[in-house]
């Protein structure tokens, strides 16, 4: 078949597709007018996204087939909300939101077109895909057995491992995500064994179940593979350096050569794989087109940002300049007060207008761990010990309460709203799971639950005007009377998908309208540092390097941290590189690397203003005259 080319004449509908982008540089041109199969590596801040989505968009307008699709891949639910946002827009990108297109992540499409079919045709209805819901599920099971009990009371590795159990490759062989199984010829091997099948017949599994279940139905009807390449001729892969080497073995098996794929990715922000050598990973390929400028930033970020890449092209800051970046030195003694400090330094720099309208935020590499004979700024919880209780909470994206909190007027920009629409479907999500709703198999993801009731036939009307009204709805959380208001909201909407017999009286009586522990601004408090100065105040958000991957800030605090497997610290091994006193050894090892990468990521999260903060013991005075020489700003937190 012949797939459309895009032209150069076709470049010139963006400016009525997209307002307000420029897509006249050469970089961007070429991407978006390349043919065939290819890997675009792209700089953080550079738009990617964006260039995707326009590409799709000249797409859409030429796409001449009814009945077979373009198949966008992402790696993250993140960036493919963000990549319908975008296409959702305008008529012509909406057209690829519904068949025969599919826009979803790499896990919704083994689940859709593997995975499920396959366990339907063999009599398997699933309850719930989720590692933590199998974990403990499967833990439960296991310690009922009296050697599985006195195996974990001694030894604190087995629950972890049980937890972990999960089929690998197309003969759906026993392993553990979280550790090593015992031999087969040991007595507990088989209570595993049988956890493992009782949860399966049970519907309940882990995420990484599915791959493998998909590698069983590929290997049993090999026809699969044609039938899905003619489904969908050209294939798109976003995040692709997030991509685990199971799934890059698997999404080979699932296009043939006559597809076109084009992978779009950064080599440098490989901070979310499986921990597997990035040396057999294909990403990218020895010839790759690259975004090299980053709209996010101006020169002397990406300068910084450039020092500590591990492969790729030097990152270029198109923005402007608007802080120098500062190196903040603290004495062991006062590791618990570099966030603050941190902030009294933004609010020097910054009007309220601008922090109004912005996030500040202070990452780590790092949550914890246990390094006690090593000088403090070793994990997060040095800096800000109370995000120990968020961690033990379980965090708030899978906490009710936390969902419907409603944000600040003043946040509650066009960014913040797309966000607070993401937590009210996951809100929703979770109750319809609570109750065992028999409409929401293999649903992922609140985005997913309209497409989902539509597919089996379900009236979807009273589910987006539940979204609408919880989006828009205030103090549903803080009180008892606010709490009692969402569960009648929630039974209001939703009680057509109940079980029979499910009434308000039991409906209100499930575990997930529990209140919280603690009231919300508590919550908060545990990862959120305030500081007020002179009648100003701003508040510092705080988290690790993973968790704000792909965000935007006004400022951005990161903090030293010590490897795991490394045992160094990465700003006392990336200082020396960043202040152009030494050359990053070229064979460097992979558990330094991946620090790098930390870096990398952690440090190309600002637009205006970069702070690195270190144990003044880990920096030589060779350095900071360097850093001070190349413009950075220097203080000392005694």
């Amino acid at each position: 078949m012949s797939i459309p080319a895009i032209t150069p004449d076709d470049l010139a509908e963006l400016k009525s597709l997209a307002p307000g982008l420029d897509f006249t540089d050469a970089e961007r041109q070429a991407v978006l007018l390349a043919t065939g199969t290819w890997d675009i590596n792209a700089a953080p801040g550079s738009g990617k996204t964006t260039v995707l989505a326009a590409k799709l968009l000249l797409h859409a307008r030429k796409w001449p087939y009814d009945q077979r699709g373009i198949c966008v891949l992402s790696h993250t639910t993140v960036a493919r909300d963000e990549i319908q946002k975008r296409l959702a827009a305008t008529p012509e990108g909406a057209r690829l939101l519904a068949y025969p297109h599919f826009i979803g992540t790499i896990h919704s499409f083994v689940d859709r077109f593997l995975a499920l079919p396959a366990l339907r045709s063999s009599g398997i209805t699933v309850d719930v895909i989720d590692d933590d819901v199998f974990a403990q599920k499967a833990i439960a099971l296991a310690i009922k057995n009296p050697s599985v009990w006195g195996w974990a009371k001694k030894s604190e590795g087995v629950k972890p491992m049980i937890g972990g159990l999960v089929f690998r490759g197309p003969a759906l062989e026993l392993h553990s995500e979280e550790g090593t199984l015992p031999k087969e010829s040991a007595k507990t091997y088989p209570v595993l064994a049988n956890v493992k099948a009782e949860l399966t017949a049970a519907g309940i599994f882990r995420y990484a179940d599915m791959f493998a279940i998909a590698e069983a139905q590929l290997a049993q009807y090999p026809d699969i593979k044609e039938h899905i390449s003619r489904r969908f001729p050209m294939v798109y892969i976003d995040e692709m350096q997030d991509t685990s080497i199971e799934q890059e073995a698997l999404l080979d098996k699932l296009f043939n050569a006559s597809v076109l794929v084009q992978r779009f990715g950064d080599v440098n922000q490989r901070i979310l794989g499986s921990g597997a050598d990035p040396s057999k990973l294909s990403f990218p390929g020895t010839v790759a087109l690259p975004i090299s400028s980053s709209k996010r930033f101006g020169p002397t970020i990406a300068s910084a940002v450039s020092t500590v890449r591990v492969g790729g092209a030097a990152v270029t800051g198109a923005a402007g300049d608007v802080h120098p970046p500062m190196l903040l030195m603290y004495a062991a003694a006062r590791v618990a007060d570099v966030v603050g400090h941190f902030a009294h330094c933004v609010l020097d720099r910054f009007d309220d207008a601008t922090l109004d309208k912005s996030s500040v935020k202070a990452l780590c590499a790092r949550k914890q761990g246990n390094a006690a004979t090593q000088e403090p700024g070793r994990t997060l919880l040095d800096y800000w010990p109370a995000y120990l209780e968020q961690s033990k909470a379980g965090g708030r994206s899978e906490r009710l309460w936390a969902l419907l909190r409603q944000p600040s007027e003043a946040k509650l920009r066009e960014g913040s709203m797309y966000s607070r629409a993401i937590d009210v479907k996951r809100a929703t999500l979770l109750v319809l799971r609570a109750v065992k709703s028999p409409h929401i198999e293999g649903v992922r993801d609140g985005s997913q639950l309209v497409r989902r009731l539509a597919d089996a036939g379900q009236d979807s009307t009273a589910v987006v005007q539940l979204f609408h009204t919880l989006a828009l709805a205030t103090d549903l959380d803080g009180s008892d009377d606010g709490r009692a208001r969402a569960v009648a909201i929630f039974y209001q909407y939703l009680h057509p998908l109940f079980p029979a017999g499910m009434t308000f009286a039991k409906f209100q009586a499930l575990p997930v309208f529990a209140p919280p522990e603690k009231e919300p601004e508590q919550e908060v408090d545990q990862q959120r540092c305030r500081v007020t100065k002179d009648g100003r105040s701003v508040e510092v958000e705080i988290g690790t390097v993973a968790s704000m991957k792909g965000e935007t800030h006004l400022a951005t605090l990161v903090l030293e941290s010590l490897g795991y497997r490394s045992r160094r610290f990465d700003l006392q091994e990336a200082l020396p590189v960043l202040a152009g006193l030494n050359v990053r050894d070229p064979k460097m090892k992979e558990s330094v690397l991946s620090q790098f990468r930390g870096l990398y990521v952690g440090m190309s999260r600002p637009t205006s203003f970069l702070c690195l903060a270190v144990n003044q013991a880990r920096v030589s005075a060779d350095c900071v005259t360097a850093l001070q020489q190349q413009g950075w700003a220097i203080e000392v937190l005694g």
